[in-house]
This record gives structure tokens, C-alpha cells and sequence, in this order.
């Protein structure tokens, strides 16, 4: 994922926290949320997004993570919920079966 993040911003010659905001909108996740859910303080996305600062590249690495993680969360349960409605008995095994860990191929 880091040598992801780094040829994109090359590439594209976009700061760390433009590319941020694009895969939020893109994946259709807040920011700011995506901070959150890295543990970064939210003062941190604040300083960057009023030019006080600039993101390190570990940063942009948990928050690019994170953004991924709330997707992927959010599929999950959309697809639970889905299930859920087609079947009111399934269980947690079938609803899990469709979904790998992120470091499950590691």
C-alpha cells in the first residue's frame, strides 16, 4: 500500500493530503472521519487543511488505511444487512465468508 501511495503522488505531483482527498471523495468517506479512525489527532487535519502544515508520508499512510478500512467496513455490512434481509436466519459465518481480512494474504 506505501509504494501505492507513493508512485500515485509522484505521478500526479499532488500533495499528500490532496491525494487524501480525493480517495475520500472517491470512496465516499469524510476526511475527517478517516483522521479519526487512523488515530491521528484532529489537529493535525486542520493545521493541513488551512496550509499551516504539511502531512508526513506515514501519516497520509494511516489516514489512506484508514479510508480504506471505513470502505470496506461499510460493504460488509451493507452486504450483512442485505443478507439479513433475504434471510433472517443467517448466520455470522455465512455473512463473513464473502469478506477476507486485509492482511489475511500476508
Amino acid at each position: 500500500m506505501t509504494r501505492y501511495l507513493s508512485s500515485c503522488i509522484n505521478a500526479d505531483m499532488k500533495s499528500y493530503l490532496e491525494y487524501l482527498e480525493d480517495e475520500a471523495e472517491d470512496r465516499d468517506v469524510e476526511l475527517l472521519q478517516a483522521f479519526r479512525i487512523a488515530d491521528v489527532p484532529t489537529s493535525t487535519y486542520y493545521r493541513n487543511i488551512n496550509g499551516k502544515t504539511e502531512l508526513r508520508y506515514s501519516t497520509a499512510v494511516k489516514v489512506l488505511e484508514a479510508i480504506h478500512h471505513e470502505e470496506q467496513r461499510r460493504a460488509t455490512a451493507a452486504f450483512t444487512k442485505q443478507l439479513r434481509s433475504d434471510d433472517p436466519d443467517v448466520s455470522r459465518r455465512t455473512a463473513r465468508a464473502r469478506f477476507k481480512s486485509a492482511k489475511a494474504g500476508t
